[in-house]
């Protein structure tokens, strides 16, 4: 009886110290561009299940053996940057009354129809936020809807376009809208445009970088494998959509790459960059951008905010990031409104003083 019982825990130290190997692993792969080495998306997706089971190890060992808690404890906290960009838990300052910008970042991709177009106004309505990046504005008839130009005059915003993305603002533009040029599929891609504050101009990226671009029907065989997981469908379904997740996040990563290369060539500059990237906190793109400017939800948020509100797609992949010159405040999901798959993402910003 006392061999069997060492062999279990033997058995379990085992499986714990492999859950620690997967967990520092998904970081580490995000160090590799998946324009080199896309199968590595699938691993950094993988991060949440790692970070669970290391979990459950812990309260595991706090029932069977204490001291063996230490590990999955030691594993997590090596990938405790991972683990606070993912899910940070720090208190939410009060924002300040003078000085403060209300940014929203919304993937409006689904919002069509009169109907929705008048829901959609009202929102901005009542947001009154002084600066709105949109993505994925499928309906181009929403922009030029007699409700939407009224809406435009009487909060005094202006706007500008590239493609399907748009900036409206309350602060004034400074020159035109241009792009970065770099491949994409399905007509994704990033608006510059620059805005008048104060007596410094802010430079303001709004991304829609390349989509997953997953059919009804392989968001249906997703939700089947996590439902059914020992279906006898499962394994080739997951093989279909790490191949689909692989192709997409090479291109993604590539988009990446023209981003990061833009802020490092405009450095020093007052910055917003902002949109949907289409990948986690656990991602080669997030990191990048992680590593050039600030996160608002990392500063800031609180939990994980998941941001795609399609059942069983549980992520966040709408990110806000601004130059160190700003601090932000009080960032949020705004879950109250259900126009598109998207939550429009919420920040307050503040220029530092000089």
């Amino acid at each position: 009886m006392q061999y069997i019982k060492k062999l279990l825990i033997g058995l379990f130290l085992g499986a714990n110290v492999l859950t620690v190997l997967l967990l520092w692993t998904s970081c580490a792969c995000t160090w590799v561009s998946p324009s080199v080495v896309p199968q590595q998306t699938v691993m950094t997706l993988a991060f949440p299940i790692f970070l669970m089971a290391n979990l459950a190890f812990v309260f595991f060992w706090l029932i069977s053996k204490a001291r063996f808690a230490v590990l999955s404890v030691l594993g997590m906290l090596v990938a405790g940057g991972y683990v606070m960009d993912y899910c940070p838990l720090q208190c939410q300052d009060d924002v300040p009354e003078d000085s403060t910008l209300l940014l929203v970042c919304y993937n409006i991709g689904t919002v069509a129809g009169p109907e929705n177009h008048q829901a959609f106004v009202q929102y901005v309505k009542e947001t009154d936020a002084d600066i709105l990046c949109l993505q994925e504005v499928a309906d181009p008839s929403l922009l030029t809807s007699v409700a939407f130009k009224a809406m435009l005059d009487s909060m005094g915003y202006k706007i500008q376009q590239q493609e399907n993305r748009c900036v409206l603002s309350k602060l004034p533009f400074v020159g035109g809208v241009s792009s970065l040029s770099y491949l994409s599929k399905t007509g994704n891609g990033t608006m510059v445009c620059r805005l008048r504050y104060g007596a410094d101009t802010l430079l303001v990226v709004n991304n829609h970088l390349e989509s997953y671009g997953l059919t009804n029907e392989e968001k249906d065989g997703y939700k089947k494998v996590i439902r059914h997981p020992e279906s006898e469908e499962s394994p080739s379904t997951v093989l279909a959509l790490a191949r689909r997740i692989s192709a997409t996040a090479q291109i993604r990563g590539s988009q990446a790459d023209s981003l990061c290369a833009y802020i490092d060539a405009h450095s020093g500059e007052s910055m917003i960059v902002c949109g949907d990237f289409n990948d986690t906190p656990i991602s080669y793109v997030y990191q990048q951008m992680g590593k050039r400017l600030k996160c608002a939800w990392r500063e800031n948020g609180q939990g994980i905010g998941l941001s795609y509100n399609q059942m069983g797609f549980f992520v966040r992949i709408d990110h806000i990031f601004h130059s160190s010159d700003w601090v932000s405040y009080k960032t949020r999901i705004d879950n109250k409104i259900e126009l598109s798959d998207h939550y429009p993402l919420h920040t307050f910003l503040r220029r530092k003083p000089n």
